[in-house]
Order: structure tokens, then sequence, then C-alpha cells
């Protein structure tokens, strides 16, 4: 299991200090970013692909395949999202979002043979309507068993979706298949503009739920991830402007701690 934490600015002043530790620098598929990036340590990349939103082939694939072949990327991530037309949560459209995923599965297993596809829970609440079937965890299960792909879950994410379904989110995360666990993503939640908003700082109720998820991996109740990603900081407008030299200095070390004692006790 490796520890990675999104590349910054900071972060990368940081490793150049010899003040923290990661395993691997998780970037956006941007050759200025991942450039800048490698001179640092290993360097995987987090995809922008999203399935069922009929964009498949919109994708750079020959793109995709040199980061895959040129970085320590494991696998291909995905982003379980939606097509607008199919925004009200009815058996029919269920139905039709399943096949829409599969069939944007096939494609990319086509364009990659051989690599594992690994799906990640997006998200869902008012201000994201239209991801409410695909943020369903028991549509989510189906997929990733039907088409034997890995689970990436984002922990945040899961909580979002779980508030808004009305669910306890360990409940949530239980109906997921967590024993396809192949990468795992932490980061802090706040609310921003009156909706819960991820990729902060972890705050103390999001040290609670990541240490309940180490237990689980300690425990052996959810299967190892090959990866354990803290998805603070970044480049760009998305990123900088909640990006803090000071909490990735106190937090990376903690996180690298908490998820390296796992690896070495298995």
């Amino acid at each position: 299991m490796k520890f990675a934490v999104n590349y910054s600015t900071h972060l990368g002043d940081l490793l150049k200090e010899g003040a923290v530790k990661v395993d691997l620098l998780k970037c956006p598929e941007w050759d200025g970013i991942v450039n800048a990036a490698l001179p640092l340590g290993r360097v995987y990349i987090h995809f922008e692909i999203s399935v069922g939103a009929n964009n498949i082939q919109s994708l750079n694939f020959g793109l995709i395949d040199r980061f895959l072949n040129t970085t320590d990327t494991p696998h291909l991530n995905i982003h379980l999202s939606n097509d607008l037309a199919l925004e009200a949560d009815s058996p029919e459209n269920r139905k039709a979002m399943l096949r829409l995923w599969k069939k944007d599965l096939a494609s990319l297993s086509a364009a990659f043979p051989g690599v594992k596809i690994v799906a990640e829970n997006l998200p869902w609440h008012e201000f994201l309507p239209h991801l409410r079937m695909a943020a369903d965890p028991d549509l989510i299960r189906a997929i990733i068993e039907d088409c034997d792909l890995g689970l990436l879950l984002d922990l945040s994410h899961a909580q979002i979706s779980a508030n808004a379904f009305g669910m306890d989110f360990k409940d949530y995360i239980a109906r997921l298949p967590l024993g396809r666990l192949s990468e795992l993503h932490i980061t802090g939640i706040r609310e921003y503009a009156n909706f819960p908003t991820d990729h902060f700082e972890l705050q103390p109720d999001d040290w609670q739920v990541v240490n309940w998820a180490a237990e689980q991996i300690r425990a052996g109740a959810w299967r190892q991830p090959e990866i354990v990603a803290y998805e603070y900081g970044g480049i760009g407008d998305v990123f900088c402007w909640r990006t803090e030299r000071s909490a990735l200095q106190e937090q990376v070390p903690l996180l690298y701690d908490i998820f390296g004692e796992i690896s070495l006790a298995t």
C-alpha cells in the first residue's frame, strides 16, 4: 500500500526540504504538472474520465496510453457519472444508466486491453442532482461486480452522498464492494457556498473518519488498497486558494504514519 498526495508547489517545497514524505505524487493528466512533479518522486495519474456522460469518444486515448506507460499509474480510474437526460430516478432510467456505463467501459477495455479499471463514487447533493442514481451504492456495487472492476472509494464523496440519501455514511459504504477496494481517497469536508465541499484540510470530524477507515483496513474488513491518496492541495484556480503549506506540513506526516504502519504490519 502506497501513500500519495496531490502535487502542489507547497508540497514540492516541503519534499525538497525533507519536511514530509510520500510514496507517490498524484497528478492530473497535464504534462506541465507531471513534469514539475517527476523530479521530486514517483508520479501516478488520476484521469478525468467519466462513464455514462456520453463523452468517452472525446477522450485523448493517446495521452492516456502514454501516461499509463510512462508513470507509476497502476490502473485506469473512471468516475461513475450520468447523462443529464436520465436525471429522474426510475427503474427504466436505472437500467439505461447501467447500459451506458457498460458501453463506455467496453470502449475503454478495448482501447486499453489488460489494464485494470477502477471506478470512483462521485458525490450527490442538491447542487449535483443528476448524480443521484450514479451515487446509489447498490448500482455502484452492481457495475463493479458485473464488469469486474476495482473500487476507488472516495470517503468524502461517500459522506456527502450518504447525507443526501438520508443514510449513515458507514451503512452507505458497507453496501459498496469493499473486497474490491483498490484506491482510497481522503479529504476534509467544509460547507462552502451552502453546500458540503471536499478537498479541504482535515478537521477533527474528518480525522475520526480517517481513523475508522484505517481500522477497517487493519482489521481486514476492507481489502487493503494499492493506494491511499490525500487529495488536498493542487495547482490552478480550483485548488490554489485552499492549499496551505502549514496544513500539508502538519497532516501529511500523520497520515503517512497511519497508513504506513498498516503496510508494515501486513
